[in-house]
């Protein structure tokens, strides 16, 4: 089930995902998280986009079971809790969307783009009893098939 779709400008060359509420103004990235392509601590995430022109168009969808798409460029997942609506976008420009409450695995997959846009950046939440950090499919600035750290400090 699609619940967002919209173009954003990246800034500082990631996405995130956050809950509404008191979570850090962002993460520290090290050269692990790069490698990994995200940085995530409990309630916000952020995932990796090569630098690049123009917009990219994000799509958020509530799915059962995810598999990494043949198709996708570069592909992670990570435990994520919805406790109320989340704040998705860039640094600067974030959406309001509204997923269910629950413990999730969600996976970010990035595409090609087309005419008006750089990359696609799918992000599906789906419903888990015990979600899980896996890198699924290596590309973009992701070097490794192992996840190297499972926590990122806050900016301050």
């Amino acid at each position: 089930m699609m619940l967002a779709d919209f173009a954003v400008t990246v800034e500082y060359t990631q996405v995130l995902v956050e809950t509404e509420g008191p979570v850090p103004a962002g993460l520290l990235w090290t050269d692990a998280h790069v490698a990994q392509g995200f940085a995530w601590s409990d309630g916000l995430v952020s995932f990796g986009v090569p630098d690049h022109d123009g917009t990219c168009r994000v799509l958020v969808e509530l799915a059962r079971d995810v598999v990494a798409d043949p198709q996708a460029l570069w592909a992670v997942q990570v435990p994520f809790r919805v406790t109320g609506p989340l704040q998705i976008g860039t640094v600067l420009d974030t959406r309001r969307v509204a997923v269910p409450d629950g413990s999730h695995n969600l996976t970010f997959q990035a595409f090609p783009g087309g005419d008006d846009h750089a990359y696609t950046l799918r992000l599906t939440f789906s419903p888990a009893a015990a979600p899980e950090f896996r890198i699924l499919k290596k590309g973009g600035d992701i070097t490794t098939d192992a996840v190297l750290r499972r926590d990122a400090e806050a900016a301050r």
